[in-house]
């Protein structure tokens, strides 16, 4: 299958997810703490690896949020998600949900981080 194909189905995969855990999901330990920042589909159509965010604590006081929690909370909604994106993504076999962490942001708020620390 064609690479832009593969991308504009991802895309659409990650518009479904994203819809979904903003107005449907109700779970306290996923909602307004995740969001989807990429979603890439296997070649086949089989898998669809979707990659989460997790947002960090709005005061750097407060206690960070438990990731293996979220995840296990996020891999116990990927049968309704893969049935919601079944529903709105016109494709004849809808691939698997793979649920992966994305750690770029807090990454990237690490070596924010350290560079400030070094303009000291």
């Amino acid at each position: 299958m064609k690479k832009q194909r593969l991308e504009g189905i991802g895309k659409e995969i990650m518009r479904v997810i994203s819809k979904v855990l903003l107005e449907e999901v109700k779970n306290p330990k996923i909602k307004g703490l995740v969001s989807v920042t990429e979603v890439d589909v296997t070649e086949d159509l089989k898998f669809a690896d979707t990659y989460f965010s997790i947002l960090p604590p709005l005061k750097s006081d407060e206690k960070k949020y438990d990731h293996e929690e979220i995840l296990e909370a996020l891999n116990e909604i990927k049968g309704f998600l893969r049935k919601r994106v079944a529903e709105e993504v016109d494709i004849r076999y809808t691939p698997e949900i793979r649920v992966k962490l994305d750690n770029s942001m807090e990454n990237a708020i690490k070596i924010t981080k350290l560079l400030n620390d070094l303009k000291v």
